[in-house]
C-alpha cells in the first residue's frame, strides 16, 4: 500500500467538509476551509494563532475550557453539543468530536465541528408537528367519546320506549358496546399519547374499566399476562381494536364460563395473537365465530380481527389438542 505524502494528508484535511482546528489548549495551530466558512472568516489563514475560545459563544466556554483542562479523559467516539460564534457575532449550533494529541502538547487536540443548526430547526419544526398531532388525536378521541355517548343516550331512550322485551334486550346491549368504546377511547385522551400507546398499560386501563363497570360484587378473577420486554408500543387504532376484542371477549367468559379469565398478549415474528380464556367446558370443536356466531359479541371480534388481516381461532382446532376449548385467539399482523 503507498504511503500518502505530507502533502496528500494536508489535501485530505483541505477538502473535509466538516470544519476541522487542531490547538494547543490555548492557540488555533491548523484549520482547514470548511472552518474558515464555519465561522465567517475569510480564509483558513485568518484563523490561525488566534484563540479557540474566540469562536466559543460564551454559553459553552466553560465547558469547553474544562475539556481542555481534562484532555487526556476526552473520549474521540463521543460527540458533544456547544454553541460556537462567528466573527460577525452570531451563533450557530455545533457538534463536535475531540481527538487529544498528546505529541503536540499535554492539552492539544485534533476538534472536528459541525454545523448543526438547520437540522436543530427541522427537529424543532417536528416536535412543534409532532405536538399539534398529538392536541388533534386528543381532541379527535375526545369528540368521538362525546358523540359516542350521545348515540348510547338515544339507544337507552329507545330501548326505554320499546314495547317488545326481546327489542329492548339488543338496544341495551348495543348501548353497552357503544359504551365500551366510548370508554377506550377516553382512555386514550387521558394517556400520556393519544396517537400511540403501551399496549400493557392501556389494556391493564381496560380491565380496571371491565371491573369498575362489573361492581363490587363479581368476584372472578381477571388476569392479565402481557408483559413485554422492551415495552411494546402500538398505534392507536390497534390499541383500540385490541381493547374492543379484549372487552367483547371477558364479556362473553362472564356471561358463560366459569373460574378464573385469563388474557394473555403475546408478539411473535410480524404479529400479535390476544387470547382471552377461562375454566369453563367453551366452545364445541370447529366453532367458527364469523359464521357460527350468534351474538353480536363474536361478530364483532372477527369483524375487527379481519379488518386487520388478521384471523381468530376458538377453541381446540381437533378433539385431543392441548388447548383449552374456552380459548379465543385473535392474531393481528403488525
Amino acid at each position: 500500500m503507498p504511503k500518502l505524502s505530507e502533502q496528500n494528508y494536508r489535501t485530505l484535511i483541505e477538502l473535509c467538509p466538516d470544519a476541522l482546528i487542531v490547538h494547543d489548549g490555548r492557540t488555533i495551530l491548523l484549520a482547514n476551509p470548511a472552518m474558515a466558512r464555519l465561522v465567517a472568516v475569510p480564509s483558513a489563514v485568518g484563523i490561525v494563532g488566534r484563540a479557540i475560545l474566540d469562536f466559543v459563544a460564551p454559553s459553552s466556554q466553560a465547558v469547553v475550557a474544562e475539556r481542555i483542562q481534562h484532555m487526556h479523559r476526552a473520549d474521540p467516539a463521543r460527540l458533544i453539543n456547544e454553541t460556537w460564534s462567528r466573527v460577525d457575532g452570531t451563533e450557530v449550533e455545533v457538534e463536535v468530536a475531540v481527538a487529544p494529541m498528546p505529541w503536540v502538547g499535554p492539552t492539544a487536540a485534533m476538534v472536528i465541528v459541525r454545523d448543526v443548526t438547520e437540522r436543530r430547526r427541522l427537529e424543532a419544526e417536528r416536535e412543534t408537528l409532532l405536538a399539534e398531532k398529538e392536541l388533534l388525536m386528543r381532541e379527535v378521541h375526545h369528540r368521538v367519546a362525546n358523540s359516542l355517548q350521545v348515540v348510547r343516550g338515544l339507544l337507552n331512550l329507545q330501548a326505554r320506549g320499546a314495547t317488545c322485551e326481546e327489542v329492548q334486550i339488543q338496544l341495551r346491549a348495543a348501548s353497552a358496546r357503544i359504551s365500551t368504546i366510548g370508554i377506550l377511547h377516553s382512555r386514550l385522551q387521558k394517556d400520556n399519547s393519544a396517537v400511540e400507546g403501551e399496549v400493557t398499560a392501556y389494556l391493564e386501563g381496560v380491565i380496571a374499566d371491565l371491573r369498575m363497570s362489573l361492581g363490587e360484587s363479581y368476584k372472578r378473577p381477571i388476569i392479565l399476562d402481557a408483559a413485554e420486554e422492551p415495552p411494546l408500543t402500538l398505534k392507536a387504532d390497534l390499541l383500540v381494536a385490541l381493547g374492543l376484542i379484549a372487552a367483547e371477549a371477558v364479556t362473553n367468559s362472564i356471561k358463560h364460563g366459569e373460574g378464573e379469565i385469563r388474557i394473555c398478549l403475546t408478539k411473535n415474528d410480524g404479529s400479535l395473537t390476544l387470547t382471552i380464556e377461562d375454566e369453563g367446558q367453551g366452545f364445541p370443536y370447529g366453532f367458527d365465530p364469523a359464521k357460527d356466531g350468534k351474538g353480536l359479541g363474536m361478530r364483532m371480534i372477527a369483524s375487527l380481527t379481519q379488518a386487520r388481516g388478521g384471523k381468530v381461532t376458538v377453541g381446540a382446532p381437533h378433539a385431543g389438542a392441548f388447548v383449552p376449548q374456552s380459548r379465543i385467539a385473535a392474531i393481528l399482523p403488525l
